[in-house]
């Protein structure tokens, strides 16, 4: 069974399964051309590579950094296990894990660079703004915090009056705000300079989804399988669609479709137009 994303790579792809092994297959043909067996842990998160180096995270308590020929550069063994995708700046490399902690290792070695707890576990990667320097990521401690990604020192938080419920999605940047959805379903726009609230939106349902920017507009998942479209400069509501099944995962764009997974319902993928019309769905042949 393969529950990570897969990550594509020039002409190889790069994924992990939940047998506890990680494989490198042809993009073109789908042969495998080498797998790691040395995990004893589910591969549930992406992994990254900055086209040297493949970082891998997995269940066991391990994320493996793997050189391009599969075998074992190093690895980083923590309390719990790691199910957030890698983001790698630089000669560094962000790590989010469930033992509440936010890690950045030397990709070359896995020397800790430096080491920031937060209140809760983290699910997924901090959002990185290159102009300031700064990650942006959320627990499900009930808290968002800007953290300087050199020193690992805490800018602000945002959360500590209990304004927030737990954060599982990346949040992003547009312009020159932060927007995040907490799992109540009530979306935020922080200043990423100081934190102050901008505005603030409910949604209607809980959501362990992030946000998809669009143009003028976003987007935002609800579990209970409703999709919904808000004007960016106002938060006018512009459509909302709903699904049969359940809405786990961030919305993607691709070639002027909004995609969205399916979980639970007759379909696997459904697409709509950027004006949340219908255009296709996927349906698995059982």
């Amino acid at each position: 069974v393969l529950y990570a994303p897969p990550l594509l790579n020039e002409n190889s792809i790069f994924v992990g399964d939940l047998a506890n092994k990680f494989h490198q297959l042809d993009a073109a043909g789908g042969s495998e051309l080498w797998s790691f067996t040395q995990a004893k842990g589910w591969f549930q998160a992406k992994a990254a590579t900055n086209g040297n180096v493949i970082i891998a995270p997995s269940s066991d308590r391990n994320v493996y950094a793997l050189n391009m020929d599969g075998t074992l550069k190093w690895k980083l063994s923590g309390e719990f296990g790691f199910v957030a995708e890698p983001l790698i700046i630089g000669d560094s490399v962000i790590i989010a894990g469930l033992d509440h902690k936010l890690i950045a290792l030397n990709i070359e070695n896995g020397d800790l660079l430096w080491e920031t707890e937060l209140k809760g576990s983290l699910i997924a990667p901090p959002a990185y703004d290159a102009a300031s320097g700064s990650l942006f990521v959320g627990s499900l401690g009930k808290e968002l915090l800007s953290i300087d990604s050199k020193t690992g020192k805490v800018n602000w938080t945002y959360g500590e009056n209990g304004e927030i419920s737990p954060i599982y999605a990346t949040p992003i940047l547009v312009g020159e705000s932060l927007i995040f959805a907490d799992e109540s379903g009530k979306v935020f726009a922080l200043d990423p300079a100081t934190g102050s609230v901008e505005w603030t939106l409910d949604a209607g349902g809980e959501t362990v989804a992030g946000i998809l920017p669009l143009e003028e507009s976003f987007v935002i998942a609800l579990e209970k399988g409703e999709l919904r479209a808000y004007k960016l400069a106002d938060r006018t509501p512009l459509c909302t669609r709903t699904l049969d099944g359940k809405l786990y995962t961030t919305p993607v764009v691709s070639a002027d479709k909004i995609v969205v997974a399916v979980t639970k319902g007759q379909t696997l993928l459904q697409a709509f137009d950027l004006a949340g019309n219908p255009v296709w769905s996927f349906t698995p042949a059982r």
